[in-house]
């Protein structure tokens, strides 16, 4: 296989990886923090599954976007075979201020939701969805990383 053909694959491997891994982990993080955290949340099961599913498709192309974001900043697609401190900071704080742009919306503009007493808030916006895309963003980076490149190491050494 050519080189330029090695470099498209694990290009896709990576961006399947990493919405994978992020809808995932969205799905679990929006599982446990919608149930208890939201007011007047509507708990009939198709409706519920539905929206986990909508919401954790559109953090999973956000984090896509995240990704995508730091390999500009770093003028590097592969970025997670040497991820550094600043790269994960920056990844970090994308996350944080997506999620804190989207919260201000959906809450105060739009009124689409509002979070019940057991939701700590910083400055009127939910803790958990606040740090949700930077901490599931870091975690499915993390993964990637180990799923493309880890295995792709071990198996070059062989």
């Amino acid at each position: 296989m050519n080189v330029m053909r090695k470099k498209t694959a694990e290009f896709i491997l990576t961006l399947t990886s990493v919405f994978a891994t992020s809808y995932v982990l969205n799905y679990v993080w929006e599982s446990f923090h919608a149930v208890f955290l939201y007011k007047d949340h509507d708990f009939n099961a198709k409706k519920y599954v539905l929206m986990l599913n909508y919401a954790s498709a559109v953090d999973g192309v956000i984090i896509l976007g995240i990704y995508l974001f730091v390999a500009v900043l770093w003028r590097e697609v592969f970025w997670l075979k040497t991820i550094n401190r600043k790269q994960i900071c920056v990844a970090f704080a994308a996350g944080v201020v997506t999620a804190a742009f989207i919260e201000y919306v959906k809450v105060f503009v739009m009124k689409a939701w509002s979070y019940a007493a057991l939701m700590p808030t910083l400055f009127g916006i939910g803790v958990s969805p606040l740090i949700q895309l930077g901490a599931t963003g870091l975690t499915a980076f993390w993964l990637t990383r180990r799923i493309v490149y880890q295995n792709r190491n071990e198996a070059e050494e062989m």
